[in-house]
């Protein structure tokens, strides 16, 4: 039984790291997408923005900031 708790622990624990370097791929990919769309938007142009934030991804971008 204790082989079986070791594997599962192990194998959840390669789960996480896999999920975790995942997540912080996509939030870089989309961060540098919207900031090279977005620097020819003036400062207080939301309809420019918006675009940039759908053209990088869909209304509803990567969630959380990388820990490095």
């Amino acid at each position: 039984m204790a082989k079986w708790s070791a594997i599962v622990l192990i194998m959840m624990t390669v789960i996480a790291i896999a999920v975790t370097a995942e997540a912080k791929y996509d939030i870089n990919v989309w961060l540098k997408c919207f900031r090279k769309c977005s620097q020819p938007c003036k400062p207080h142009d939301g309809d420019c923005f918006e675009r940039c934030k759908i053209q990088c991804g869909g209304p509803n971008p990567p969630h959380g900031f990388p820990r490095y």
